[in-house]
């Protein structure tokens, strides 16, 4: 299963608590940083094709001021396909952050064939505004890899070890 930047995050938004299609906007854009903002319709598109697969399902209905409130909730297919996209990107984003510290080393450094993915990532710099990080690819993936397993082990220890 091909796991888009959208449907990560939305399972990431998933992870503690069931929520409504607003409060995964919400959550969504606090896990991107503002970088990833979900308009409804496309939030619908996505809720979709994860249900399709099985990896979220409706976990209530709410009628509040209203208006109907559907709530989705994170399956165990859903948090195992999280878990591992998670470990994809924090490997891939390792592999990224290892040849471009061998690039700065120098013509004759290279990377290490293989490291324990999120240990050695060093803290994002802050902008020169102070507004926020500098974020390069690789240690925003790190960042985001890393939010969803911290979720997804949270999780699994207020539910006795499942995610």
């Amino acid at each position: 299963m091909n796991i888009t930047e959208p449907m990560f995050l939305a399972l990431t938004a998933l992870v503690d608590e069931p929520r409504h299609g607003y409060g995964i906007v919400q959550e969504v854009d606090r896990l991107s940083g503002g970088r990833v903002q979900l308009k409804i319709g496309s939030l619908y598109g996505v809720l979709d094709r994860l249900a399709a697969d099985g990896l979220v399902e409706l976990d209530r209905e709410e009628v509040q001021q209203g208006r109907l409130r559907r709530y989705y909730r994170l399956t165990d297919e859903g948090a195992e396909a999280l878990a591992g996209e998670a470990t994809r990107l924090a490997a891939n984003a390792e592999a990224a952050t290892a040849r471009l510290r061998a690039r700065r080393a120098g013509p004759g450094s290279t990377a290490p064939e293989s490291t324990v993915p999120g240990s050695t990532v060093p803290e994002p710099r802050r902008s020169p505004t102070g507004r926020g990080p500098i974020t390069r690819p690789a240690t925003a993936l790190v960042a985001l890899a890393g939010s969803a397993l911290t979720a997804l082990a949270a999780r699994a220890a207020v539910n006795g070890g499942v995610a």
